[in-house]
């Protein structure tokens, strides 16, 4: 299950962590000025220090937690004054729990991706009488979909993208060295399939001994 993450409070807390550190920073930064020189003076730099340790402190704080905040509420697509004064870790956390349990269990919101596969589904007669007819804009899985993508899902589209390009790239750049095209004349395999290169080189045993090169690549790697 996830947790708050250590060092990320609520912004009440901050506050009375804040109002305490002064007081007790400050405090032993006086205290401690006052014994080494009976000095007014250096008593008050001294809380003054204190202050200063217990300010920087409640910003480091803070700033981890406004982060911390800002990250999980890409992810919901939410925006920080949508919550108002509810805002608090463990109130973010919940919604971020509550999100991603919808999608995991919503497979149009994963795109499919159970790694158990897809199921055969239920075969039913389109003239069946007892087939109820349901809007697909009315099914709650469907609602959210065209909405805008997460931060996540942005990453992932992107990152999709680019291995696509990549790979029609390597495919290109395959066809354009392979010496079987380069042999027949062509540029491309799908023009190789209209000329009579399979015929001239039509070999029975061809699957047999991809499947004994392939294995025996496994076995050394």
């Amino acid at each position: 299950m996830v947790s708050v993450p250590r060092g990320i409070h609520s912004y009440q807390a901050l506050r009375n962590r804040w109002m305490l550190s002064v007081a007790v920073l400050g405090g032993i930064g006086a205290v401690f000025g006052y014994l080494l020189t009976a000095s007014m003076l250096v008593t008050a730099t001294g809380f003054l220090f204190g202050q200063i340790i217990a300010f920087f402190d409640y910003f480091r704080l803070r700033k981890a937690t406004d982060i911390w905040i800002e990250e999980m509420l890409s992810d919901l697509h939410l925006d920080v004054d949508e919550l108002g004064t509810q805002l608090t870790p463990a109130l973010v956390l919940e919604r971020w729990e509550s999100q991603m349990k919808k999608e995991r269990s919503n497979p149009l919101m994963t795109r499919g991706s159970d790694e158990r596969g897809f199921t055969s589904g239920i075969v039913e007669s389109d003239l069946d009488t007892d087939r109820e007819f349901t809007e697909a804009e009315e099914r709650e899985e469907y609602q959210g979909l065209e909405e805008e993508l997460t931060v996540a899902q942005q990453v992932k589209a992107e990152a999709d993208l680019r291995y696509a390009e990549h790979a029609q790239q390597r495919w290109e750049e395959a066809e354009r060295n392979d010496p079987d095209l380069i042999e027949a004349g062509v540029e491309r395999l799908g023009d190789l399939v209209a000329t009579d290169y399979f015929e001239k080189n039509h070999d029975q045993n061809a699957v047999s001994k991809l499947m004994e090169e392939t294995q025996s690549s496994n076995e050394d790697s």
